[in-house]
């Protein structure tokens, strides 16, 4: 899916839907009903949500991790099913290859999954929701973040 069909969504009021990438963070506060998620709960309101592979991944990730039973993970199933995820596909694989590089070469390495990420939000044009503060002073990426 391009960039350029997302952008083409429509409201039911005829406006066109803002584009959002959620973090794996925000993802979490949000099904965990942390006191943190409100903040990016209401940046929500009226936004396309997209989350990357990698917090899929991430997400899953922990469930497995700490032992979920059946019935967490089904919640975990169902709330994740509001998401739109983006996979990787050439322009996506680029987009991460890149922004490591240009990282390195700056003397500022960003690990693959926050890569993975933020190149998400770069390829889409939109916004990244995070409390992650490796995300900062990426050139182009626009973050939505608590103070």
């Amino acid at each position: 899916m391009s960039p350029h069909h997302l952008r083409r969504t429509q409201r039911p009021n005829g406006r066109p839907l803002t584009l959002i990438v959620l973090d794996t963070n925000v993802v979490s506060y949000i099904f965990n009903n942390d006191s943190r998620a409100r903040f990016y709960t209401e940046h929500l309101q009226g936004q396309r949500a997209f989350i990357s592979f990698q917090t899929l991944e991430e997400i899953w990730n922990g469930a497995y991790r700490d032992s979920w039973g059946s019935r967490r993970k089904d919640d975990l199933t169902e709330y994740l099913e509001q998401y739109e995820v983006v996979w990787p596909d050439p322009d996506l694989v680029d987009s991460c290859a890149r922004l490591r590089s240009e990282r390195r070469a700056v003397g500022r390495e960003l690990g693959i999954a926050d890569a993975w990420i933020a190149a998400t939000a770069l390829m889409l044009n939109c916004p990244l929701a995070t409390a992650d503060r490796d995300f900062i002073n990426i050139p182009g990426l626009r973050l939505i973040q608590a103070a």
